[in-house]
């Protein structure tokens, strides 16, 4: 499972990431307002230290992206079993609808760790001890 959360030729098109071609930036201007609001409530403050103290928060936060791709994987996955199972009382509607939020609520997340992820990862090979 490592290798899957290690960027791929195939997400980088050009010098950029193919997330930026699929809106990802659009995507988090939506959920800059909810981070920030999450930032405050934890009580957030600007990391302070020096290059290891900025080397070890940037760590803790390629490691949050991954586990919280994985969160986002597992509920895509629960939700598109749920709606194989239950798509029989369903109408088409009904099922698209589903779908739809499930790939906006799950997909995009995904796409957003990736792309942040990458931007860790190059931050850390310049800042590697």
């Amino acid at each position: 499972m490592p290798d899957y959360f290690e960027p791929s030729k195939l997400e980088q098109w050009r010098g950029r990431s193919v997330y930026e071609f699929l809106g990802i930036k659009f995507f988090k201007r939506y959920l800059l307002f909810t981070e920030l609001l999450l930032l405050r409530l934890r009580g957030g403050k600007a990391v302070q230290g020096g290059r290891g103290a900025l080397y070890s928060e940037l760590k803790r936060l390629e490691w949050e992206t991954r586990r919280n791709e994985v969160i986002h994987l597992v509920a895509m996955l629960l939700i598109g079993c749920l709606l194989t199972v239950r798509m029989a009382p369903l109408t088409g509607t009904q099922f698209a609808g589903i779908f739809a939020i499930n790939l906006y609520l799950n997909v995009y997340p995904i796409f957003l760790q990736r792309y942040n992820r990458f931007r860790l990862l190059r931050l850390l090979r310049e800042l590697e001890p």
